[in-house]
């Protein structure tokens, strides 16, 4: 019975999410793109860190939702979209649910294809088969290993292949139910596997040597070569691969810790950065604004003198003419007088 809170994967279908977008991008411009694949039903851009914050992120991205799957194919077909000098980064978008909480934020190009039972009989089919199964998802597979009967790890040349295995569950494979889910880490699903079979090992052993036991106690007692020994190296190993795995899930989870203590670091440095730059852009645009009041006072002062200004001009012209006049007078009459 699937979760109340899990997402429904046909309402994912149509969607994609696309990255790494300049800043002050907008939606006008990304439509303008993706718009010829199809038609956009919605289009959301997330510009700020969260909803009341006033962070901005340095490279915005945006879901966009079509009104077909087959556009979804299209657009990844059609790969790599460039806006300016950014490269963007597009990839279809996956539910949330409770077995897959952290699936839809992972991009990788490896998958693990297990059993869905846990019964100990249970294999996983034919090499052939699993890899002619895989074909419907596209891309090329680059890498194929079986770690064990029930578990096979699996490398395509590009992440939407693994995208589509995932919205394409469930997976039934020669009539066989089978699981397949991103591997985020190959070295973590190798110890897992060893230490599934180490266990199954030691469990197998103990329930051999119970039967034994029960069947004759006492010829055990006599020509076994000390078994506890070799249950105690066993559970020894066991203890050893424990210990392993949890260092390295503890090294792993420190590592997350200060990649995140890094990043929020970046981003309150960017913050600050930001505050920064908007009181100084904030005093500069007091400044201009008062400056343009200055401007517009004395553009008004001089409309104001312009009148003034024109008739001192005329006033100054009709006695530069007056005088020109009584001059050319005073020459006619020197002239006449030589004559």
């Amino acid at each position: 019975m699937a979760d109340d809170y899990d997402q429904s994967v046909e309402s994912f279908l149509n969607q994609v999410r696309v990255g790494h977008l300049p800043y002050g991008t907008t939606t006008k411009e990304v439509s303008a793109i993706f718009e010829q694949f199809g038609t956009i039903v919605n289009l959301f851009l997330k510009r700020r860190i969260s909803r009341d914050s006033s962070v901005f992120l340095s490279h915005p991205y945006v879901f966009i939702v079509f009104d077909k799957s087959d556009t979804v194919d299209q657009v990844m077909a059609a790969r790599p979209f460039f806006m300016g000098d950014c490269q963007l980064f597009v990839r279809r978008c996956l539910p949330i649910t409770r077995k897959y909480p952290y699936e839809a934020f992972l991009t990788v190009k490896k998958i693990l294809i297990r059993t869905e039972s846990e019964k100990n009989d249970e294999i996983l089919p034919d090499d052939k088969t699993i890899v002619e199964y895989l074909t419907a998802a596209g891309g090329k597979i680059e890498y194929f290993e079986r770690l064990n009967n029930k578990t096979v790890l699996v490398q395509f040349d590009d992440y939407d292949p693994v995208d589509i295995c995932c919205l394409s569950r469930p997976h039934l494979i020669n009539n066989q139910l089978v699981e397949i889910e991103k591997c985020s880490n190959e070295e973590q699903a190798r110890l897992r596997i060893e230490f599934q079979q180490k266990s199954h090992s030691v469990s197998t052993e103990l329930s051999s040597t119970s039967m034994t036991s029960d069947i004759d106690n006492r010829t055990m007692n006599i020509n076994s070569s000390t078994p506890t020994l070799s249950i105690d190296d066993e559970i020894t190993q066991l203890r050893s691969v424990y210990n392993k795995i949890t260092n390295h899930l503890e090294c792993q989870h420190e590592q997350l810790v200060a990649s995140l203590s890094s990043e929020w670091e970046q981003t309150a440095k960017e913050r600050i950065r930001l505050q920064r730059l908007t009181l100084d852009y904030k005093q500069e645009y007091e400044r201009l604004t008062k400056e343009n009041r200055q401007w517009k006072k004395s553009f008004s002062d001089s409309l104001r003198e312009k009148p003034d200004v024109q008739d001192e001009g005329e006033r100054k012209l009709q006695e530069a003419c007056r005088k020109t006049e009584i001059a050319m007078g005073t020459h006619n009459e020197l002239i006449k007088n030589t004559q």
